[in-house]
């Protein structure tokens, strides 16, 4: 459990969280919810101890294990099996130790500790998570440097998810994940629920309201039971509820103040006034109203054209030499609504390049109606931006025969008013510079937008209004997405990218779900068997090695204790006395003990012997 009493932080001279009490109990999965800029990750980072609160305290079980996905990594030459596997420091020493102990028993020992947590296993174990990321088996040994930074922070979140823990840290877990990993996580988080209290930091709805127990509102600090939607419904009730006491009680203060102003200074009424002016001052002091944030989007919609907007005819496409995309046949007109599925690597951003005209065919026609507008949207664009400038500017320059009132009129669009409007890029938020761009490539009415993973930076509140307006937006739109909710509420069509096919997925999203689960457990049971039956020969010559240790020490003893046993019975042969006739009985005591271990241990030691193909 995680007991808060009265914290508060601020920053810069502004307060972040503001005297918040509330318990996080034991074994649960919380998630946190609140506008950007609230304090969730500030409260991440309090619990971790990586900053001080300015008062109050954060009361943790002694000794327990709090891990999150740290960003920074210190070696990058490492292996990455070995970085994930690097995250259980125990399993390290462990390990560490059983190579430099020669003693026997100290060894047994540390083999029981290895065997206890599970250490045997542990390649497995890491391996698995990482294949569930979405990593190779070829990978698993590659140098963390060989991968780029959404892949380094997969390989981050995969050594989180396998360290010992039972405070799990979770701040924003799928935002560089594809759906089907996205899925995978979910899943996992699933199995391990009750295990650990974990605490997630999401924007994803279907995250929220498929894991979570409780959910923590900030900056009210107010625990939810529950997951998101009931968190949505009940605080709908709560603040409709208190807006009504508040009326009331307004209404009646008014009254009474009404009375107060008319016979105050009247002799005959002045009791009665000051009756009621106490009355008034003992009102009980209600909680102000939550005040949330509230931004709406507007696609501007095009001007009609040609119904089919983009048709691709047998297309190849790919790099270089490399064909990623091949028998291409799509149509796309106007009003159509496409998600395209399918995991990361199979081809769906060559697809997108090559339905934005951003990357020409190796064979094959891609035909684009007369007078087509095409807004394409990738996150990486919003590291394009220039930070010294601010929004106006910036947009300014693309709409260079606009006037004032035009420019800032797109922005407003996106929730950029004016002042967010004049604050330099460098500045905003993630999500401000996601809506930024969102307003450059709308500007020309476009006739079909085409959104790889819009929402990574947005926060629910965002989310839904991006929703609302595509779905009030006339043109046509191809979606790449992680979000589950997203994707349900704006995608009519589906579309699989897979083994170099790009065809109509007929089913539902959900049936898709349970296509990816069940490929998924195909692969994990085919994997494990694989690597249990590779990893079980190690784990037996390991046994094996401990076994002959303690043996060669057995041997040792016997060998004393047979000697010692000659000695005395010669000595009792010419002289018996009771005192070595009792030395006698305890030393064939002893050895016959010593001598049914060494049986023992031999029948172990040949159990465990290693099939001559087997490989070491």
């Amino acid at each position: 459990m995680i007991d808060v009493r009265n914290l508060t932080y601020s920053i810069g001279g502004r307060i972040l969280l503001n005297d918040l009490s509330f318990y996080l109990p034991t074994d649960g999965t919380i998630g946190i919810v609140g506008a950007n800029g609230c304090g969730k990750s500030t409260l991440f980072r309090l619990i971790l101890g990586d900053i001080s609160s300015d008062q109050g305290t954060i009361i943790k079980p002694n000794a327990s294990k709090v891990v999150t996905v740290r960003q920074e990594i210190k070696d990058d030459s490492v292996g990455l099996l070995n970085f994930v596997l690097q995250s259980d420091r125990d399993l390290m020493d462990l390990r560490r130790a059983s190579e430099e102990e020669q003693d026997g028993m100290k060894l047994a020992e540390i083999f029981e500790k290895i065997e206890a947590i599970d250490g045997f296993n542990a390649e497995i174990r890491a391996s698995t998570i990482l294949s569930g990321l979405g990593f190779l088996n070829e990978d698993l040994q590659k140098p963390l440097k060989d991968f780029s930074g959404g892949w380094q922070i997969r390989a981050a979140l995969g050594a989180t998810l396998f360290a010992p823990s039972d405070i799990l840290l979770l701040d924003e877990p799928s935002n560089h994940l594809d759906f089907e990993t996205s899925l995978w996580l979910r899943n996992y988080l699933q199995r391990i629920h009750g295990q650990k209290t974990i605490i997630i930091v999401s924007h994803e709805r279907d995250f929220l309201n498929t894991l979570c127990d409780k959910i923590l509102h900030l900056p009210s600090g107010i625990l939810y039971a529950g997951n998101y939607d009931i968190f949505i419904e009940t605080r709908a009730n709560q603040q409709q509820a208190l807006a009504k006491r508040i009326e009331k009680q307004e209404t009646a203060r008014k009254h009474l103040q009404s009375f107060v102003d008319r016979f105050r200074y009247k002799a005959s009424k002045a009791k009665q006034a000051q009756s009621r002016i106490k009355m008034i001052e003992k009102m009980e002091k209600l909680p102000k109203l939550d005040r949330d944030y509230t931004v709406r989007f507007s696609f501007p919609n095009p001007k009609p054209i040609d119904r089919v907007l983009i048709q691709v005819k047998k297309g190849i496409a790919g790099y270089g030499d490399h064909i990623v995309l091949e028998d291409l046949n799509l149509k796309i007109d106007a009003g159509d609504r496409f998600a395209l599925l399918g995991a990361n690597g199979n081809g769906k951003s060559t697809l997108v390049k090559v339905l934005s005209d951003r990357l020409a065919l190796f064979d094959g026609v891609t035909e684009f109606a007369k007078k087509l507008q095409i807004a394409y949207f990738s996150q990486h664009l919003t590291d394009e931006l220039d930070v010294t400038k601010t929004p106006f500017e910036i947009l300014s320059t693309v709409l260079s025969d606009s006037n004032e009132t035009q420019v800032r009129s797109q922005l407003a669009r996106f929730g950029l008013m004016q002042q967010k409007s004049d604050t330099r890029v460098k500045n905003l938020s993630g999500g401000e510079k996601t809506r930024l761009l969102l307003a450059i490539i709308t500007r020309q009415a476009p006739h079909i937008l085409i959104l790889d993973e819009p929402t990574n930076h947005l926060d629910i509140e965002a989310k839904d209004a991006l929703i609302e307006a595509l779905n009030e937006y006339e043109g046509a739109v191809v979606l790449v997405s992680h979000d589950f909710y997203l994707i349900e509420s704006v995608s009519d069509q589906l579309l699989l990218v897979k083994d170099r096919r790009c065809q109509p997925f007929t089913g539902d999203l959900n049936d898709y779900v349970e296509v990816v689960l069940a490929e998924k457990r195909a692969t994990k049971k085919s994997e494990n068997t694989a690597k249990e039956r590779d990893q079980s020969p190690l784990k037996n010559e390991k046994k094996r090695k401990q076994i002959a240790k303690e043996l060669e020490k057995i041997e040792k003893i016997i060998g004393e204790l047979t000697q010692k046993k000659k000695i005395l019975e010669e000595k009792l042969s010419r002289n018996y006395t009771h005192e070595n006739a009792e030395k006698l009985d305890n030393i064939s005591e002893n050895l016959s003990s010593q001598e049914q271990e060494w049986l023992n241990l031999s029948r172990s030691f040949e159990n465990l012997a290693v099939p001559k193909d087997a490989a070491i």
